[in-house]
Formats: C-alpha cells, structure tokens, sequence
C-alpha cells in the first residue's frame, strides 16, 4: 500500500470518527432510532387497522393480520429515518451564521464536521431512499418528493426569514407541517403493502378503489403528528430563568414558563382525545385500551409540568416529559394495542 492510500484510508477513518462525534451531539443515533421506529410502526400499524376495518372487512366479512413484510417495513423505517437526518443537516445550513455567533461550541462551528461533508452525506441519503422506494413500491416516491420540496422551503425560511425569525411561534406552525408530509410517505406506503397483501388473498384487485373509505379516520393521525411536532418544538425551548441562552428565543422568554407548561399540558390532552377518536374507527378493546392506559401518562405528564412550576426545576424536565408523551401518544394511536392484543392471541 502506497503512502497516497494509506493517506486516503487514515482521512476516512477521521472522518467518520467526526461524523460519529457530529451525530452523538446532534442527531444520537439510538434516541432518534427509538422515535422514529414507534413514529413509523404506529402509523403504518394505525392504517392497516384502518383498511381491515373500513374496507376489507366490509367488502369480505373477514379481517387479515396486518403483513409485515420486514424487508419493506425496514425499508420505510429508513426513509423515515432518513427524512429526520436531512432535515438535521438541512437546520446546520440554515442556522450556521447564527449558531457561529451564539452557539460556537457546536461541532460544525468548532470544526469537527463541514458543512460541505454534510451535504455530501445529505445527497447520500436521498439516493439510498430511492432506491429503498423501490423496495416498497415506487409510487411513494411522488410522496417523497413532496417532503423534499417542502424541506427545500424551510431552508430558505419560506423566502420571507427576516419576516418569519421574528416571529418565533408561526416559524415553529410553519415547519412542523413537515410532519404532515412524512405522515403522507408513512399511509401511502401503508396502502401499497397491506391492500397489495389483501388482494392476493381474496384474489381482488380492485381494493385500491376503496382506498378513500379511511381519508376521515386518517385526520387523527395526522393532527396528531403534528401537535407532536409543536410540543417537540416548546418542549425543548421551555427553560428556568437562569437555563435562557443570549440570542435563543424560548417559549418561556416569549410566554413566560407558565403559560408555555400550560399550554404543553393542553396539548397533551388534545393529543389524548385525537388518539382515543382515531382508535374509536378502529376496534373497540383498543379504543378502550389506549383509553386507559394513556389517561395514566397524561395525569403523571401533566403532575411533571405542575411540579416544573411550583418546584422551579430544570427545563430538562419539561423536554424529557414532552419525549416520553410523543413517544406514548404515538404508540398508543396503534402499535401499543395491537402488538399487546397479539401477544394476548
């Protein structure tokens, strides 16, 4: 081995060691894994509750076990996953000036990764989920695209960021519409492989055509992920006085701590009523399931948010309640009953 490759290997090697350092800091890889498996699972398992109770059911008199084709499952979960990691890159972009000059020990502004690295590794990812498109059924790319052009937008702020920046609560509505999008990717995915599985069984390929039996009972979820993506976003910008960063805008600096806590709990309970409608479309041991199971979460997330304003505690605790709940809620829309009711079978 010449002195140029074992150059080439030793800069590799460094740059994926700055990589690994760049996502332990800003994208840990087994906290969002975590999130993004349950985002993915509970909206894909969510709407092939659906289509067994809305469509085939009513068209057959008979229900199938929602199909998991793990190498399609483990296809859409990276896409996903992928969604999440760009639109990370894409806020390095986006916020370099301004982390330069607020937040300099961030790993882009002391050095450890590029901007231009990122972007190398962002148009990576893109290439990967078109090729996994396919694995599911390339249809979905047109879904696909739409993320992507509504990711292009938020990096440019909408064209309007002099605009939007001063307005801290309509820039956080604004981009977690994204939600709503992916949501799209996760339900079209969904209709392509359990009604593609349904019409081998019954031998009838004209499912697709009641595909809009379930748009109604869709409208939960997809609230849902959204509300999710704006307790996300006061959650982690809720903080004790003395936790404010210099030229962070928070919701407790714009707000004030206690309307921020009051307005996350009732949030959560928004959230709770949308999962316990969703799950009244689908059967009624989970309606009553996720009922009452995610009526403890909301009475003991809604005792932490008490306990952060009498207490003063630390606004981790307001970012970490607001985790679990998504992680909960999310669950609770369809994944938590039905891989229970399984194990119960």
């Amino acid at each position: 081995m010449n002195r140029n490759d074992t150059n080439s290997k030793k800069s590799m090697i460094q740059n994926i060691k700055n990589f690994k350092i760049y996502l332990n800091e800003r994208f840990p890889l087994g906290k969002n894994s975590i999130f993004v498996l349950i985002f993915t699972l509970s909206g894909y398992i969510y709407t092939g509750l659906l289509y067994n109770s809305k469509i085939i059911n009513q068209i057959f008199s008979k229900e199938i076990k929602v199909p998991m084709p793990w190498h399609k499952i483990v296809a859409l979960f990276i896409i996903i996953f992928m969604f999440f990691l760009q639109l990370r890159i894409t806020d390095e972009f986006k916020d370099y000036e301004e982390d330069l000059k607020y937040r300099a020990y961030r790993p882009v502004q002391r050095g450890v990764i590029t901007l231009k690295a990122l972007g190398k590794i962002g148009i990576a990812t893109v290439i990967i989920q078109i090729i996994l498109a396919y694995v599911i059924d390339f249809k979905i790319i047109y879904f696909m695209i739409i993320v992507w052009f509504y990711m292009f937008l938020m990096a440019k702020e909408f064209f309007i960021k002099e605009w939007l920046t001063k307005r801290i609560l309509i820039y956080a509505l604004s981009h977690v519409v994204i939600m709503i999008f992916i949501t799209l990717v996760i339900v079209n995915a969904a209709q392509y492989i359990v009604l593609g599985e349904a019409e081998n069984i019954f031998k009838f390929v004209a499912l697709q055509w009641y595909r809009h039996n379930i748009d109604i009972a869709l409208i939960p979820l997809f609230t849902l992920n959204y509300l999710n993506g704006i307790v996300l976003e006061i959650g982690r910008k809720t903080r004790r006085a003395d936790e404010e960063e210099h030229g962070v805008q928070t919701y407790s600096k714009l707000w004030g701590k206690k309307k921020a806590a009051v307005i996350l709990s009732l949030l959560f309970a928004v959230e709770y009523f949308l999962v316990i409608l969703g799950l009244s479309y689908t059967y009624e041991k989970y309606f009553l399931f996720s009922g009452l199971v995610l009526l403890i979460i909301l009475i003991i997330s809604i005792y932490f948010m008490i306990k952060f304003l009498k207490k003063d505690l630390s606004g981790k605790i307001v970012e970490s309640v607001s985790g679990l709940w998504i992680v909960f809620s999310s669950m609770g829309m369809g994944f938590l009953p039905y891989f229970v009711f399984s194990l119960i079978k």
